[in-house]
């Protein structure tokens, strides 16, 4: 993204980056206007887009608490890992649960059917 900074560009970073590239003169109050003031908002939230942050977390970023506000997502994250890798492990389980009933009923050799990690784990529970 052309421009993209680090930062968030709040008015006194904005006017500083501009001043110094030459491009105003004034003083902050240059920025001021509700015009421009929406296009620093507008801005901000298309720099922050990526981050797929919910809204409260946003406006932490936003109001300048960015630790707490990556800290809260990466939580999040790590509850929802968290959750899939029980389910995984759960589906994995039942899969088992019914390879053994299918070689039990039948005569048909299933195990080289598994992909590889399914395999490994159907092996390792006999």
């Amino acid at each position: 993204m052309i421009g993209f900074c680090d930062i968030l560009p709040s008015h006194k970073t904005l006017h500083d980056r501009l001043t110094a590239k030459g491009y105003i003169s004034g003083g902050l109050s240059t920025l001021s206007s509700s015009e421009r003031k929406k296009l620093i908002s507008l801005y901000m939230a298309e720099q922050i887009l990526p981050l797929n942050l919910k809204a409260k977390e946003q406006q932490l970023y936003v109001n300048k608490k960015t630790r707490q506000a990556l800290t809260n997502t990466n939580k999040n994250l790590r509850t929802q890992i968290d959750e899939l890798e029980s389910q995984l492990h759960q589906n994995t389980e039942t899969l088992i649960d019914i390879i053994e009933e299918v070689k039990l009923r039948t005569n048909l050799k299933v195990d080289h059917l598994l992909a590889p990690h399914l395999l490994k784990k159907y092996l390792s529970f006999k």
